[in-house]
């Protein structure tokens, strides 16, 4: 019988290419989590509010959409930060009619004493995470003398699928305010998202 070396060598660049992937995107969890206090994003907004160590306060927005559900609570540090921000928040979100697909958000919004602080703490996450993307998403906005008043930077993890993807985004159009906003979205039932992509290809 002939062999075909051909393909087995597309096989084997496949499965190496997604090993690749797959410890990306471990490495990228685990350092996500670090973000986050060390918290198992991997399950449902609920089970990790039962795993933190916060008391979270629990609310529901009503909209024609559907019910929004959030878990909020205030942080005053952050470990991997290297200076001192003010009260800050922590919240988990998500939309019942995303309730299928297991999709929320986390959100901390960091406030900070000044604007170097601020920007300090931007560049150095934007540059930590920039190896872990494999679509990046820049969006600036300036005033009319050029300089930059906000700065969004959105890492997705798998350019094909738009979740999970971690977003970074500073602001300074109001004065005496300085908030870093990082943003987390991903899902609890990613394996079922996944069979939704392949079924669409």
């Amino acid at each position: 019988m002939k062999k075909h070396p051909t393909k087995f060598i597309i096989c084997c660049l496949m499965v190496f290419v997604h090993m690749q992937i797959s410890a990306q995107v471990n490495d990228m969890e685990t350092k996500i989590n670090e973000i986050f206090f060390g918290l198992n994003l991997n399950q449902s907004p609920e089970n990790i509010t039962k795993e933190s160590k916060f008391e979270f306060k629990y609310s529901i927005t009503q909209s024609i959409g559907g019910n929004h559900h959030t878990y909020s609570t205030e942080i005053y540090e952050l470990p991997i930060l290297n200076t001192k921000i003010k009260k800050s928040d922590f919240r988990i979100s998500y939309d019942e009619m995303e309730l299928e697909y297991g999709t929320f958000e986390t959100i901390l919004v960091l406030r900070f004493e000044n604007e170097y602080d601020q920007i300090d703490e931007y560049e150095k996450l934007v540059a930590d995470y920039e190896k872990y993307s494999s679509k990046t998403l820049i969006e600036t906005t300036q005033n009319e003398d050029y300089e930059t008043k906000s700065q969004v930077v959105v890492y997705q993890i798998n350019k094909e699928i738009e979740i999970p993807k971690i977003s970074f985004y500073f602001d300074q159009s109001n004065d005496g305010e300085y908030p870093l906003v990082i943003s987390f979205s991903t899902s609890w039932k990613m394996k079922k998202i996944q069979e939704l992509h392949k079924k669409k290809q």
